[in-house]
């Protein structure tokens, strides 16, 4: 079973995404309570319980939220959605594209980097797109952490979960 659950905050706020196992553990430390339940059954020696969706943490919890999203392959993947911005293919190898080459002074960053198909990284090599006739689908940006959020919810199948129930 790999499903996760969204935690909110005491005010609704959306915190992180849980594991199962770490949602019940918190259930049924009487932590939490349940918004909306899954589909999904778990058995146990003790009984049978429906998995959680959503939770709510019983009491307010201070969050310290970052300033950026930190730049990581990962978090650049997520944020191009995982297809090339050149082609707009996905499901190929992909990369990480510095669309000023790292060679001409380019830098390692949101604003910089692009997840690209191996072929169409080779076809640009060391140059701009513009040097080797190409045209960028998607421009790079630095995602704001509400969009992260969003783009994470939506790709975990939760957004509209969330949207149903009046939260987002």
């Amino acid at each position: 079973m790999n499903s996760s659950c969204v935690l909110l905050n005491g005010d609704y706020t959306f915190l992180c995404l849980l594991d199962w196992k770490k949602a019940m553990k918190l259930v049924f430390a009487g932590k939490v309570t349940i918004l909306k339940y899954s589909d999904k059954l778990i058995r146990s020696v003790s009984g049978v319980f429906r998995m959680p969706t959503v939770l709510v943490l019983m009491k307010m919890v201070r969050s310290v939220y970052k300033r950026r999203v930190p730049f990581s392959k990962k978090n650049l993947l997520l944020r191009d959605r995982s297809a090339c911005a050149y082609c707009g293919k996905s499901g190929k190898t992909l990369t990480i594209d510095h669309v000023i080459p790292k060679s001409k002074g380019g830098k390692t960053n949101f604003d910089n980097c692009v997840v690209c198909c191996q072929g169409c990284n080779h076809r640009k090599g060391s140059g701009t797109p513009r040097q080797a006739g190409m045209r960028l689908i998607k421009r790079p940006y630095q995602p704001t952490i509400s969009e992260f959020v969003r783009i994470r919810l939506e790709q975990s199948g939760v957004y509209d979960l969330l949207a149903d129930i009046g939260i987002c």
